[in-house]
């Protein structure tokens, strides 16, 4: 798949926008959708799908089974089938063209080994999170250009209390010395978190690149 190029002040000037039209319910603030797309940038998946399919977690991004399901699909190189699925077991067969990479099968007793909670609410879609996310580990890891979770591998750590994560502060500069006029200067500075627009060092640096535009 192939990775969405997205400079760091067009990251910002999104995850503002997104945070702010109150659509994306576990975000917070800008600097949590900003997270959210760079963590998608970083795995190919375009910056909509990310803030839809993606959480991070534990510093990880967890990706829906959903997502992993169409990625695969829309790769042109790989597909899958489902060979079994039931509240008991699901199998998974992976292709490559028409040769069969193998096949991933993940049970009730697997999720009962694991600890997975709530087995009994939806076990047919946790047992298919499972089972396709353990095979593209396995057979088609290059559909995705780092490792990815399901929220189901990592549920035991919650969502609800999501920690702070800034972007990079010399990413920050260089976007903000990147900026074609005020306009963009300014749309970047208010995208910036709060605690980063009270830095020093940013600040000094926007100010610069604001008497620049004089």
């Amino acid at each position: 798949m192939e990775i969405q190029k997205i400079n760091t002040a067009d990251i910002m000037s999104i995850g503002k926008a997104f945070a702010e039209s109150g659509m994306f319910t576990d975000i917070k603030s800008a600097a949590q959708a900003i997270v959210k797309i760079q963590a998608g940038q970083e795995i190919g998946i375009p910056p909509f799908a990310a803030m839809s399919g993606i959480h991070i977690i534990q510093g990880k991004p967890t990706i829906g089974a959903g997502l992993i399901a169409s990625s695969i699909k829309g790769s042109g190189k790989y597909d899958f089938r489902v060979v079994e699925h039931s509240e008991k077991i699901c199998s998974i067969e992976f292709f490559q063209g028409k040769e069969s990479l193998g096949i991933s099968t993940f049970t009730i007793d697997d999720a009962k080994k694991a600890g997975t909670k709530n087995i009994d609410k939806f076990p047919k879609n946790m047992l298919f999170a499972r089972a396709i996310s353990n095979g593209v580990k396995f057979y088609t890891p290059d559909v995705f250009s780092g490792p990815v979770y399901t929220p189901e591998e990592m549920e035991q750590v919650t969502i609800d209390a999501p920690v702070e994560v800034l972007p990079d502060y010399d990413d920050v500069i260089e976007a903000i010395n990147n900026a074609v006029d005020k306009a963009e200067l300014t749309s970047l500075w208010k995208a910036l978190p709060k605690e980063m627009r009270a830095a020093s060092e940013l600040i000094d640096t926007f100010k610069a690149k604001a008497a620049s535009y004089v």
